[in-house]
């Protein structure tokens, strides 16, 4: 296949892809109001493009399919065919079909589809002939109806001209090499600035290559970013299907759609989206009895939200149905015996909560298709956290359930605050930091092997960050190497640098030896033998050419808090 049908490949799997949303968010559309002409048009509208743009690639499949279809919503836009339950049920299975076949182009996965396309074409043949029968003034009369209520489309005009569309579309793939290569720009740019300062000359000469490269770099990152309706709007289907699974009326009500962020977000973070939505039908939403003796609508409401705060989106997904039992979740991680019943009466109710996120861990009496897996949650934090993100609970008995997922809006750039351990620069994100404190010995108390200090009206661990770098196996803490070890040696006056690090509602201090600056920095993916480190997520270049480490705050937070665990239980 040259580079040029390559491309055309592409653009018509891109438009077909998007054609099979659209198709799927309308028949769920349909399947509320079988009387709205508007989707009925819109459907017809969209199986007739499809149908042409296969047939021009050659792909016959999807062009037959989308042809039975195609005559199917004609039929019934003209009013020669009921649209009633069965045939909307048929319907969805076609247009599972027409998915499987559209992704069969590039996986080349055999898809089989001609039992539900004759069984539409019968359907159809069956439908007009017991039509036959009516009178025939009174058939002419509906159709004229039908045609003066259907939505009228603008006629195009005979110009003679060919006309172009105002929009190019552009590879992914594409796009995140040109993106690649700008963030080695941006790297060079600072890279040379430095070097010319560590020199006594002037910079000022960079200026405005500076500026330029800034915003080639904003400008590419803009262009993929897409609005979170592009994913908010595939969850009709999702939720209409895990709905009818669980035998529950649940209605999905979107918000911040026109929120934008890094599309390679919305395809990492798309399959946790599905199991947050499809838990929240499965364990969140009661039934209909419960929903009754409780006083509640019988139809439940499945909310996904959007919003940006500060470098951050957070998307949200949440339930009006009973909460999450935390003395349900205590009992049930006691009996799997993933802690010990002293253990778990000393966490709080957070604590509790974050048990849901363990590997295996279920809250449902019974398995069903979409939960009571023990599976799905722990996917959920660690493709959220694979990105630097954090999952964050709130929950209330017989409200509901609300699960935050905080996201960076853009994996190509980051805001980081630059610091040195043991002469070594390091980076942490800025969506890991709280705060930054300066805090003398005396400040810092002792609690067993561990150190805590009071920050605003709690007490939160602190460890020096040299000992845990120095740590060997993160498995085996030992608190006083990264602890008391350091204090003992510190002058009651001096100043120590504190980052309040924050991650799923925890706070932890990490004492580094110099603070130095914030920086917007383009991480990259460990080398090897470095990319097994739990400490550590990525690299960075600095303007001097070093290479500059990025902690994982999120695995470090969660090595301590579990070690803190084993400790108590032993």
């Amino acid at each position: 296949m040259s580079s040029k049908e390559e491309e055309y490949r592409q653009l018509f799997l891109t438009e077909a892809l998007e054609n099979f949303e659209e198709l799927n968010r309308l028949f769920v559309e349909l399947e509320k109001d079988q009387s709205s002409k508007k989707a009925i048009a819109n459907i017809f509208r969209i199986v007739h493009t499809l149908k042409g743009n296969a047939m021009g690639m050659g792909y016959d499949k999807i062009a037959d399919l989308a042809h039975t279809m195609e005559d199917i919503f004609g039929a019934i836009k003209n009013g020669e065919i009921p649209l009633d339950k069965e045939l909307v049920d048929g319907l969805f299975r076609a247009n599972d079909k027409l998915g499987g076949l559209i992704n069969a182009v590039t996986s080349g996965e055999r898809v089989s589809y001609l039992g539900i396309k004759t069984k539409l074409a019968v359907y159809l043949k069956n439908a007009r002939e017991e039509s036959e029968g009516q009178p025939e003034d009174g058939q002419q009369e509906a159709e004229v109806a039908i045609q003066e209520e259907a939505p009228k489309e603008p006629a195009e005009e005979e110009t003679g001209t060919i006309k172009f569309a105002d929009v190019v579309q552009i590879p992914v793939k594409r796009m995140d090499e040109l993106l690649n290569m700008v963030g080695e720009l941006v790297i060079e740019r600072d890279r040379l600035i430095a070097l010319f300062g560590s020199e006594g000359k002037s910079t000022l000469e960079f200026e405005r290559i500076k500026r330029i490269s800034s915003n080639l770099h904003y400008g590419i990152m803009n262009v993929r970013m897409v609005q979170m309706g592009f994913l908010f709007n595939k969850f009709h289907r999702v939720l209409r299907d895990a709905a009818s699974s669980e035998n529950k009326s649940v209605e999905l009500v979107l918000k911040g759609t026109e929120v934008e962020i890094d599309r390679n977000i919305l395809k990492i973070i798309s399959d946790s989206m599905v199991h947050l939505v499809r838990n929240a039908v499965g364990h969140g939403i009661e039934n209909s009895d419960e929903r009754r003796n409780s006083g509640k609508d019988l139809t439940a409401k499945v909310t996904l939200d959007a919003k940006l705060e500060k470098d951050s989106v957070v998307i949200t997904v949440s339930d009006d149905g009973k909460g999450i039992d935390q003395a349900k979740i205590k009992e049930k991680i006691v009996r799997q015996k993933m802690v010990t019943q002293e253990v778990a009466d000393q966490l709080n109710e957070n604590e509790i909560i974050r048990y849901i996120f363990e590997p295996g861990f279920s809250s449902a009496d019974k398995v069903t298709d979409i939960s009571g897996r023990g599976v799905g949650m722990d996917v959920v934090k660690k493709s959220v956290e694979s990105i630097g993100g954090q999952v964050l609970v709130e929950t209330e008995l017989g409200i509901g359930t609300s699960i935050h997922l905080i996201l960076p809006s853009s994996l190509a750039l980051k805001g980081a605050l630059l610091f040195e351990v043991a002469n070594q620069d390091y980076a942490i994100p800025l969506t890991y930091i709280d705060s930054v404190a300066y805090i003398t010995k005396d400040e810092i108390h002792q609690v067993g092997d561990s150190l805590m200090f009071d920050y605003q009206d709690h007490s939160i661990p602190v460890v020096f960050l040299e000992g845990l770098i120095e740590t060997k196996n993160v498995d085996d803490i030992d608190q006083e190497k990264i602890g008391l070890k350091y204090i003992k040696k510190i002058d009651e006056l001096i100043e120590l640098n504190v980052i309040v690090s924050t991650h799923s509602g925890r706070l932890l201090g990490l004492v580094v030896d110099k603070l130095q600056r914030q920086k917007e920095i383009v991480e990259k993916k460990l080398p090897k033998p470095l990319d097994n480190s739990r400490l550590l997520s990525g690299t960075t270049i600095l303007g001097s050419g070093n290479v500059c480490p990025v902690l994982d705050v999120a695995s470090i937070m969660d090595i301590l808090f579990q070690s803190a665990t084993k400790k108590v239980e032993s």
